[in-house]
């Protein structure tokens, strides 16, 4: 698996923060050199404050958002039930079906932290 279907888009970490989810401990980077940020020559890198020359951009990892992920709600035990079929759905308390139009780990991940920002956001905070 190429290590760029391992860690979230620029458009999907984008969007986490405008849920106002904090993405200061994402552990990896996507990175440019370029004077046109937008430009297709974008590399996954470790954060590195010496690269100052290169445009930054942090990304969570498949492990980055099993991390994130509060391991209870409501003082409910957390369980994510991951099928790699079609129809990829996550449970939740046994009260939450959160369906998938995506494909793979990282998107079922994603869209269930997009659930948690929406709906538990107090549940998210940068632990350290």
């Amino acid at each position: 698996m190429n290590i760029k279907e391992q860690v979230l888009s620029r458009e999907q970490m984008a969007h986490l923060q405008e849920l106002g989810v904090d993405t200061s401990d994402a552990s990896m980077a996507w990175m440019s050199n370029s004077d046109n940020p937008k430009a297709d020559d974008w590399t996954i890198e470790i954060p590195n404050e010496f690269l100052e020359h290169y445009y930054q951009v942090p990304t969570y990892t498949i492990g980055d958002l099993i991390e994130k992920l509060p391991k209870n709600i409501d003082k409910k035990t957390f369980t994510m039930s991951y099928l790699i079929a079609p129809s990829v759905g996550y449970s939740l308390s046994k009260h939450v079906m959160i369906p998938s139009q995506q494909n793979g780990l990282v998107d079922a991940l994603y869209s269930l932290l997009c659930w948690v920002a929406e709906n538990h956001k107090e549940l998210l905070e940068v632990k350290k």
